[in-house]
């Protein structure tokens, strides 16, 4: 009795994940754009070329051509698509849409960007974030600040191992195990 309740509650929650992570909706949409301007794209794409030297050392022996690793990096757009829909969740879990707006907006703008940037702050700037610190949302991503990290820790990390086992695959089903 007890496995057979295991096994449904298992799957009701597999199937309600499988509905979270296949919504795109327009909210998750606005988080991706927000997390654009933040540069979460920049982080995926230096993740996604993190892979290969992984990879080649499993393959160090090999002799793979370089136009097949070529090959393998042409999806990379196409991958941080995917890890950017998959972060996206990240801040969904901890910000509502309101929160998101006003990120969007705070990172939209000169001092977002420079403080992003970790740059040197002019007075004006500097003022800027300050008050955007004491907003709600401001005060929330304080708040929450930790808690997104690290789940957006957790979605780079199997986003990562995933892209490593798919690289994985397609060299093995080119061939290149055999060499």
């Amino acid at each position: 009795m007890i496995r057979k309740m295991r096994a449904f509650i298992l799957t009701v929650f597999c199937i309600s994940q499988g509905v979270l992570w296949g919504q795109t909706d327009d909210f998750h949409r606005e988080i991706m754009d927000m997390m654009a301007l933040k540069g979460d794209e920049v982080t995926a794409s230096v993740s996604f070329h993190d892979v290969f030297p992984k990879l080649q050392r499993n393959f160090a022996r090999k002799k793979i051509e370089p136009e097949v690793w070529q090959e393998l990096r042409q999806d990379e757009a196409q991958q941080v698509q995917e890890y950017v829909t998959q972060g996206a969740f990240a801040y969904r879990q901890f910000l509502n849409r309101d929160d998101v707006a006003s990120l969007t907006n705070f990172y939209a703008s000169d001092a977002g960007q420079n403080y992003l940037m970790q740059q040197e702050l002019s007075a004006k700037d500097q003022k800027a974030v300050n008050q955007f610190f004491k907003t709600q949302a401001g005060l929330k991503l304080i708040e929450k600040r930790d808690s997104i990290a690290l789940a957006l820790d957790q979605i780079k990390k199997d986003w990562s191992e995933t892209l490593f086992k798919k690289k994985m695959r397609q060299l093995i089903k080119g061939g290149h195990l055999k060499n």
